[in-house]
């Protein structure tokens, strides 16, 4: 869950500073335009985090590549004791606590948005009909509400504003109507309760409101209205909001009128960002498009090994009518790297895997790594051994089936020995119903000797099996392993729960 809050988080800022970056680089400085291009962030940021989830990733194959890890984790137990370490379906206390506080602001902001969309709708249907326009005495300002049909809703006392005032009001409120800006206000607010712990959504819902009422002003001055007359009309409406104490008496509604100051003074400053021609437009639009998709959907990732290309089979299987041969068998193994006793790791590999048959080619290359190549470092004491990919090579076709050569690059590390060897009851305050020395005779380690991964599980199946002799049928073990870097010894913990004697 937390690397769910994490990705969402950084694609968030990637949209928002990408989107930035365009717009600058583009010099797109017209209002409307940017607001175009606000809105499509919006949008995206909605279905983050569902696509992010569950939605399909562009691999970017940017990283170098990286090399497999095969024995970097804790001591692997016995198949007798499968339920010891089995990881835990429950979410910890961490993300309990981070899901409710999540949470806890997502349902308040929800709230209060949905509290504002009830009484928008409410307004809207309380407000009465008079030549043509909708008058409400619950406003203190003009306000535009509705989604698809978005309806302008004027204050009480507009009945006593002159012709040309009314002109100017509706200009601007008509324009919110037309753009939809409602619409795209109550979805910067729902992206706002979303992403309540990310700036982004803050900043995107307050700048999406002043770009919106920057490109209404924008409209009525281009019709020709006076720069100071238009200003002294907004600067009434705000005196009209300071005396009622709100825009509209309902909670949640309507655009904030926070920016006035600035709007005054772009008003009276007389220059207005010029319009961009569709081409250009078209352009910016596609850099948004492109750069937001890479963010949303692009995932880095590490470049492919250097992989031998396997070379087509033409060769048919003689030995079965016709049909070309799908069954793979390991031809030749080769290690690679400065390793230990190479030639021997191959012959003991290939003694063993020579006669496995696969249908698939992925699975021989995993188990012959994993199973074969790392098994044989692990037991010679290279508890940390790892590999790279391993490349692969089609020989040709073997009694019907494709010979497979495998390179292995294998880092084996330093070799471990065994340190200290101590055996518990699970809880602790028991005593063992087997002694300690009869369970400790069950490993053929001693302190000192290379730690050897097979014998250790071994040790644990024959602990199984004399708990079984014992009665203690439902007995598990789970072992730790503390790994002492400096001194190159690990430190071997066996706790054991012995469940109820049953014989």
């Amino acid at each position: 869950m937390e690397q769910l809050f994490l990705e969402c988080s950084v694609r968030a800022a990637l949209l928002v500073g990408g989107t930035a970056v365009v717009l600058y680089a583009m010099r797109v400085k017209h209002p409307a335009s940017k607001h175009s291009v606000w809105v499509g962030v919006v949008g995206l940021m909605l279905v983050l985090p569902i696509w992010t989830a569950w939605g399909p990733k562009a691999s970017l194959r940017l990283l170098p590549p990286m090399a497999r890890i095969t024995a970097n984790e804790p001591m692997p137990h016995a198949g007798s004791f499968p339920t010891a370490l089995l990881p835990s379906a429950q979410i910890s206390a961490w993300q309990a606590v981070l899901l409710a506080v999540y949470l806890f602001g997502l349902f308040l902001l929800l709230f209060r948005l949905g509290i504002g969309t009830v009484r928008a709708r409410r307004l809207l249907r309380d407000s009465a009909p008079h030549d043509s326009i909708r008058i409400s005495p619950f406003c203190a300002a003009p306000v535009t509400v509705g989604f698809f049909r978005p309806v302008v809703i004027l204050p009480e006392h507009s009945c006593q504003w002159t012709q040309a005032q009314l002109k100017v009001v509706l200009t601007h409120e008509h324009e919110h109507a037309r753009r939809r800006d409602s619409l795209a206000q109550w979805l910067a607010l729902l992206n706002r309760a979303l992403f309540w712990f990310h700036p982004a959504a803050w900043w995107l819902e307050r700048t999406l409101s002043a770009l919106a009422e920057e490109a209404c002003d924008n409209v009525v001055l281009a019709r020709g209205q006076n720069p100071r007359e238009y200003a002294e009309c907004l600067l009434n409406i705000a005196r009209s909001v300071t005396r009622s104490g709100a825009r509209v008496n309902v909670a949640g509604m309507a655009m904030p009128g926070s920016f006035l100051p600035r709007r005054i003074r772009q008003i009276m400053g007389g220059t207005q960002a010029p319009r961009i021609s569709r081409t250009r437009m078209a352009c910016v639009a596609a850099a948004c498009a492109i750069t937001c998709t890479a963010f949303t959907a692009g995932k880095l990732d590490h470049a492919k090994q250097n992989f031998s290309a396997p070379p087509a089979i033409t060769q048919r299987n003689t030995e079965s009518d016709g049909h070309p041969a799908s069954r793979f068998v390991l031809g030749d193994l080769k290690i690679e790297g400065n390793v230990h006793d190479r030639d021997g790791v191959r012959d003991r590999v290939l003694k063993v895997w020579k006669d496995q048959q696969y249908d698939d080619l992925k699975e021989l290359t995993d188990e012959v790594m994993e199973v074969g190549v790392r098994k044989d470092f692990q037991d010679r004491g290279y508890f940390k051994v790892f590999t790279k990919e391993p490349v692969f090579r089609l020989l040709g076709l073997v009694d019907g089936k494709n010979s497979v050569l495998l390179i292995a690059t294998v880092m084996e590390g330093v070799q471990f020995r065994l340190g200290n060897f101590t055996i518990q009851n699970n809880p602790a305050d028991h005593p063992l119903s087997i002694p300690e020395t009869t369970l400790r005779e069950q490993f053929y380690l001693r302190q000192g000797d290379l730690f050897n991964v097979s014998e250790v599980r071994a040790g644990l199946e024959r602990v199984k099996r004399l708990y079984d002799a014992k009665g203690f049928a439902d007995a598990n073990g789970e072992p730790a392993t503390a790994i002492d870097e400096a001194h190159h010894i690990i430190n071997f913990t066996l706790r054991i729960a012995e469940g109820v004697r049953t014989k």
